[in-house]
């Protein structure tokens, strides 16, 4: 998205992806890169989409919103926003609702978290995809890319740890970073 910021398309799966997931904060972050893209224009699609998410946004992000569609410049950040500076957010990184009818898009979100450079934030999803479904191999190799290019070696092992306490068949690749990661510690 933020290679190309325009594509209405892209804003608009992740809004839906995060309404449908029932994330609260990245709900929120998404709506305010959309409506900073927009620049006041697009407002019935604006409001609509506002509309529609107020069930997900507390009061303050609802206001916030609205102001940036009525043209006042006066919002605030969001960690998962990748066109606002500052950091706002709660101590959890998602608040997420598990539903066992529906099928998340991890691998998607991921994507686009790393896409934005938001590194830590596509490392959360792809956990939280293991731990819904740890034998997803596709899940697994991704997640342990981000580990090796952020060396990110204590989240490496504890999610190591769990995936070994899962019982699930690991890829080749959780051995050769584990080697990796205990070479670079000697």
């Amino acid at each position: 998205m933020s290679r190309k910021p325009k594509d209405l398309l892209a804003h608009l799966r992740r809004i839906y992806f995060c309404y449908q997931n029932a994330l609260p904060e990245p709900l929120f972050a998404a709506l305010l890169d959309l409506l900073i893209v927009l620049d006041q224009k697009g407002r019935d699609l604006s409001l609509r989409l506002l509309w529609g998410s107020r069930s997900l946004l507390n009061e303050e992000q609802q206001a916030c919103l609205k102001n940036l569609v009525q043209g006042r410049q006066d919002m605030r950040g969001s960690r998962f926003s990748v066109f606002t500076k500052g950091v706002v957010g709660v101590s959890s990184l998602l608040e997420t609702k598990r539903q066992v009818q529906s099928q998340h898009d991890y691998l998607g979100l991921a994507a686009d978290f790393i896409e934005y450079s938001q590194l830590e934030e596509a490392m959360d999803i792809l956990e939280q995809g293991l731990e819904q479904t740890p034998d997803r191999q596709d899940f697994q190799a991704l997640l342990l890319e981000l580990y090796k290019s952020t060396e990110s070696s204590e989240r490496f092992q504890k999610q190591y740890d769990w995936m070994l306490e899962s019982g699930e068949p690991l890829i080749d690749q959780w051995q050769q970073l584990a080697v990796f990661f205990n070479g670079k510690s000697s």
